[in-house]
C-alpha cells in the first residue's frame, strides 16, 4: 500500500467529561480513537485492531471483502469481482465476533445490513436489503493479502478514442471514467479502500491536467506560463526528462500528494508516481501510488502509439 510520510497510526485522544446526574458525578471511560483509516464509515478505537482479506460468495455474487477492526467498531467494503467490480463501503460494530454492519454514509441511509460471524477463518451469516425478508447468504473465507505487484500475465487495452494501446496486470480491472480517463484498480480491497489505483488521463496540445507543465525552450516547467512571477507558475520548478522508445516522458512525481478515502476522507499527505508520456501533438499522464514504479515503468514501455500520432 501508499507509504504515507510522517503517519503511522495517529491516535485522537478523547476524553468524554463526567456528567452530573442529581448531584452525583457519572464517570465515561476515555476512549483512543483511530484516524488513519479507511473507509471512514464508523468510529474505530486502537485497541484490539484487525485487518481481514475474505474471498467467497453473497447470495449469488463473487465477493471480495476487507474488514478493519478496531474494539467495538469495524469498516470495510466488499465488491463484486466476479462481475462490474461494483464497490459496497460497510461500516458497524464488532462484538464477540459478531459484525452488525450497513452501508449506511453521510449522503444517505443504508440500504442492506451485514449480519454475520467470524470465526475459524470464515465468515458466515445474511446481507439484508432494507425491507427485504430475504436475506442472502454470505459465506467468505480468509485469504492472504492481495498483491498489486503486476507479477503476472498481462493484456492489452485499445480504444479508438485513445491515441495509443497499452498494457495492464490481467487480474487488475479497467474502467473508464466520465471524464474520459482511465482507472485501473488491482484485486485488493484495501487498496480500494483507500483509493489506491492508477489513473491515466489523455488531451492534446500541451499537459493541461491532473499536471499542467509548459514548455520553455529545452525545459518542461510546472504550470502555465514560462514568467516565474506570473500566478500559478510555481516558481519554474523543472521536470526531469528522460527518453523511453523514441518517446519523451516528464518525471513529474515531486508535487504534493494527498490520501483520500474512496469515501472522500482525507487521509494525509503522501507520495506518488506520476509520468507524462509526450505524443506528438497529444499526451498521457499516469498517476499511481507510491510503491507502484515497476507498473507504471512497465504500462508506459507498453505504449504503442496509433498510426496518426507521432512520438516526439
Amino acid at each position: 500500500m501508499r507509504s504515507i510520510l510522517g503517519i503511522s497510526l495517529l491516535l485522537l485522544e478523547t476524553v468524554l467529561a463526567s456528567a452530573q446526574i442529581a448531584g452525583s458525578p457519572t464517570p465515561f471511560e476515555p476512549k483512543n480513537l483511530q484516524t488513519a483509516y479507511c473507509p471512514q464509515t464508523h468510529q474505530l478505537e486502537a485497541e484490539p485492531s484487525q485487518k481481514f482479506f475474505l474471498d467467497g460468495a453473497i447470495g449469488k455474487r463473487h465477493v471480495r471483502m476487507y474488514l478493519d477492526r478496531g474494539g467495538a467498531g469495524v469498516v470495510g467494503l466488499f465488491f463484486d469481482i466476479g462481475a462490474n467490480w461494483e464497490v459496497t463501503l460497510l461500516g458497524g460494530t464488532w462484538n464477540n465476533d459478531v459484525i452488525d454492519a450497513s452501508d449506511a454514509a453521510d449522503d444517505h441511509p443504508a440500504t442492506a445490513h451485514l449480519n454475520a460471524s467470524l470465526a475459524a477463518d470464515h465468515l458466515t451469516g445474511t446481507w439484508t436489503p432494507s425491507g427485504s425478508n430475504q436475506p442472502e447468504p454470505a459465506e467468505l473465507a480468509v485469504i492472504p493479502e492481495p498483491r498489486c505487484d503486476g507479477k503476472e500475465a498481462w493484456k492489452r487495452f485499445k480504444n479508438p478514442d485513445w491515441p495509443v494501446t497499452l498494457s495492464y496486470p490481467s487480474s487488475w480491472h479497467l474502467e473508464q471514467s466520465d471524464d474520459g480517463s482511465i482507472i485501473l484498480a488491482c484485486p485488493n480491497p484495501a487498496a480500494i479502500a483507500f483509493g489506491e489505483q492508477i489513473s491515466i488521463h489523455q488531451g492534446a496540445g500541451v499537459p493541461g491536467g491532473p499536471t499542467h507543465m509548459v514548455q520553455c525552450g529545452k525545459s518542461w516547467i510546472y504550470g502555465d506560463s514560462c514568467d516565474c512571477s506570473a500566478i500559478g507558475s510555481h516558481a519554474c520548478p523543472e521536470a526531469k526528462i528522460s527518453t523511453l522508445n523514441s518517446t519523451t516522458v516528464l518525471d513529474v512525481s515531486e508535487q504534493e500528494h494527498r490520501i483520500y478515502c474512496r469515501n472522500g476522507g482525507y487521509v494525509a499527505a503522501g507520495e506518488g508516481q506520476d509520468r507524462i508520456i509526450l505524443l506528438g501533438d497529444r499526451w498521457l499522464e499516469i498517476n499511481a501510488p507510491a510503491d507502484s514504479s515497476e507498473i507504471i515503468n512497465r504500462i508506459a514501455a507498453s505504449l504503442t502509439p496509433d498510426k496518426k500520432t507521432t512520438p516526439r
